[in-house]
């Protein structure tokens, strides 16, 4: 999952937008590209019927303008293809947590995929389907934009790539639409997982050809393109087998019961000692009731300890406790999904998360060690995860 970004200061539809440090890249190169290639891009049009004069088109910084322009709009026809997701995923009542653009497009990041048969492929369409719309009206908008001739290309430029878009999006490899479209078709007659390792593998192979392709054309962007979707599909299938190995599995089954806890007025300097002891990256903070109140991570422990040793009142450094560290735990309950609780451990900053009961009292703590033991042991004894009783 792509992180970090520039976040924008506004939603569409409700859905936040995140611009990754890639398209910051992105953006002045297709910029750039769209400007040299004008000149081509204009004579193309005249095929289609599109006259249009480009005397004044090469002049000063119009090439670079327009370069701009179109690339400031292909992104933004990529925001709208994204949306067509994003709103049929929400019929299903799946949240989208975000749509991100970088350097290979955009991407519609899902909470979780709808279960119902077919439902991924209905969603997956409604992109390639934007596209297609947005494309027909761009072309039936040309006559207003007939007064001018950078106006003129902009738009024919926009509708044409926007075409070009859903039909790129349509080809059968995951993790484009064609591909979930395929996979989801498929997951109607077998079972998800063997649907997934056949979608992957027709991936696989158009991946290579594609790739294969760039190579001996020159063409770059596709050798990359064809590694993406290459890693991609592999990365849906090691998710498929994962999902398929944790059907039925709960936080309570994951977690660590019983976890060492510390208390929020032990001194910090006993608290960073507990790193001799054990190799933790921290502990749960409770109250004497098990309540849990936070994680007080070891490193941070030291850290204070290293600014209180530049303070001249040493009352003040006996007086730091725990609680100077404290800082908010990721909870889930234990009846809490395998998968959801994964997905909320990866996307935390912790690196572990707390299972507490409906009152607050710490039950167990899930790292990522936890998921990896659990499937370990699933494999050597070739037993359903969701069978296990503990």
């Amino acid at each position: 999952m792509l992180r970090g970004g520039i976040k924008l200061p506004f939603k569409l539809l409700g859905i936040p937008v995140t611009l990754d440090n890639s398209f910051l890249l992105i953006l002045p190169l297709f910029a750039f590209l769209i400007g040299s290639q004008l000149p081509a891009f204009v004579n193309q049009l005249r095929l289609v019927g599109l006259d249009v004069p480009s005397a004044s088109l090469a002049r000063g910084a119009t090439p670079w303008v327009l370069g701009a322009i179109s690339a400031l709009g292909l992104f933004s026809s990529v925001v709208v293809h994204e949306l067509g997701h994003a709103l049929v995923a929400r019929l299903y009542g799946v949240r989208t947590n975000e749509i991100r653009l970088w350097f290979l497009g955009g991407v519609a990041q899902f909470q979780e995929m709808p279960t119902r048969r077919g439902a991924e492929a209905l969603v997956a369409l409604a992109g390639p389907v934007t596209s297609g719309l947005l494309a027909v009206a761009l072309w039936l908008a040309l006559p207003l934009a007939s007064a001018s001739a950078g106006a003129t290309v902009v738009v024919a430029y926009l509708a044409i790539t926007n075409i070009g878009l859903a039909l790129f999006n349509l080809l059968p490899a995951l993790p484009l639409d064609g591909g979930r479209v395929l996979r989801s078709l498929l997951a109607i007659f077998l079972p998800y997982l063997r649907a997934t390792t056949i979608a992957v593998a027709l991936s696989s192979g158009i991946a290579i050809v594609g790739g294969i392709y760039g190579v001996l054309s020159g063409q770059l962007f596709l050798v990359i393109m064809a590694f993406f979707v290459y890693n991609a599909g592999r990365a849906e299938a090691q998710a498929a087998y994962l999902k398929d190995a944790l059907e039925g599995v709960r936080a309570r089954d994951l977690m660590t019961p019983d976890p060492v806890t510390v208390d929020p007025g032990m001194p910090l300097s006993q608290f960073a000692r507990l790193g001799e002891f054990r190799r933790h990256v921290g502990y749960p903070v409770v109250d004497p009731d098990g309540k849990l109140l936070g994680f007080a991570r070891l490193g941070a422990g030291l850290t204070f300890e290293g600014a209180q040793q530049h303070d001249d009142t040493a009352p003040a450094r006996e007086a730091s406790t725990v609680l100077d560290i404290l800082q908010p735990a990721e909870t889930v309950p234990p009846w809490e999904t395998a998968m959801e609780t994964i997905r909320r451990l990866s996307e935390g900053e912790l690196g572990r998360i707390m299972v507490t009961d409906e009152g607050g009292r710490l039950l167990g703590i899930i790292s990522k060690t936890d998921v990896v033991r659990l499937l370990s042991a699933q494999a050597a004894q070739k037993e359903p995860l969701g069978g296990w009783s503990r």
